[in-house]
């Protein structure tokens, strides 16, 4: 029922209760595409505007995307200028992770063509640039490990089977081309 919110007016304070707690927030900005709020942690005292002060800050500015059955409205007071600047602030930062976010995607989907196309060393440049941005895109440890497989640098293989294993101990490719890498390895000794 977040449709609600647009017949608010900016500064409202509302909350909403769920499992026996009250969650409370203030609007700061709505449009269709996004809602902050100003978060309050959740307590089991019903908020008013007269016991405001006693409720905790848990975020100045984040988008709302929780679901309610039904809102309270207990009272409004106008956006502050700080407020304001949390609200650009959290867009400035919300701006960049979206960017970092394409260009990572970009950088792995060009990895994943270069190593599909079997140019293992334009892989691993690739992959090794995109790996910063989401070291919890397994993937990336995974063909990257491949990839320097392939091109018999074994410790740099297991390296990065090794990362990956951790996160998905059950890939049986992963595992047997860890064991290969360390069967190389043991051969140069």
């Amino acid at each position: 029922m977040k449709s609600e919110l647009a017949t608010l007016s900016l500064g409202s304070y509302f909350y909403f209760r769920k499992d026996s707690l009250y969650y409370l927030f203030q609007l700061l900005e709505y449009n269709p595409n996004q809602i902050l709020v100003q978060s309050f942690w959740s307590t089991t005292n019903v908020p008013s505007m007269e016991k405001l002060h006693q409720f905790d800050v848990k975020s100045a500015c984040s988008e709302f995307d929780e679901e309610f059955d039904e809102l309270t409205i207990i009272g409004k007071e106008k956006i502050t200028a700080d407020q304001k600047q949390e609200i650009t602030q959290f867009l400035k930062i919300k701006a960049g992770k979206i960017a970092r976010e394409a260009g990572f995607m970009t950088l792995k989907r060009e990895a994943v063509d270069a190593f599909e196309k079997g140019e293992y060393p334009e892989a691993i440049r690739l992959f090794s640039l995109a790996a910063p941005y989401s070291k919890y895109d397994i993937e990336i440890y995974e063909k990257r490990g491949i990839a320097y497989l392939k091109l018999g640098q074994y410790i740099d293989a297991l390296a990065d089977f090794e990362y990956y294993l951790m996160h998905n101990p059950e890939n049986e490719i992963v595992n047997a081309a860890l064991q290969s890498a360390k069967k190389e390895i043991t051969k140069k000794k």
